[in-house]
């Protein structure tokens, strides 16, 4: 059983599976920004991104994690099974700034408890 460390500040943890994929989430952390949540980024050595998003999740005294593997970025709650994330955006490269900006917005939503945005494209 992992017990959440609470001496550690509340916020989110995205764990990326290799330092030089931060570049390539900088939408989605404009969209966590936005809503006011704290986070912090931190390269693991998980090989995909549920997994990644699982440790964050349950090292996350919000109880709240991301993980990106370079081909998905994952919303993770740590109640969830360790393999059924809440949220996935495969291929996240090609998916247009504003999707995922909102993506990191409903990442801070779901530790503010407030409805998602769309992630869906409306042009």
């Amino acid at each position: 059983m992992v017990v959440s460390d609470f001496s550690i500040r509340p916020q989110i943890f995205i764990y990326v599976t290799d330092e030089k994929l931060t570049a390539t989430i900088e939408y989605l952390l404009y969209g966590i920004e936005e809503e006011g949540i704290p986070y912090q980024i931190v390269a693991v050595s998980a090989q995909e991104a549920v997994a990644a998003a699982y440790e964050a999740a349950k090292t996350s005294s919000l109880s709240t994690g991301v993980g990106c593997d370079g081909q998905k970025v994952v919303l993770h709650y740590k109640n969830l099974a360790p393999n059924q994330p809440y949220l996935v955006i495969d291929r996240y490269q090609t998916v247009s700034k504003k999707q995922l900006k909102a993506f990191g917005s409903n990442c801070a939503r779901l530790v503010k408890r407030i409805p998602f945005k769309d992630l869906e494209e409306n042009e």
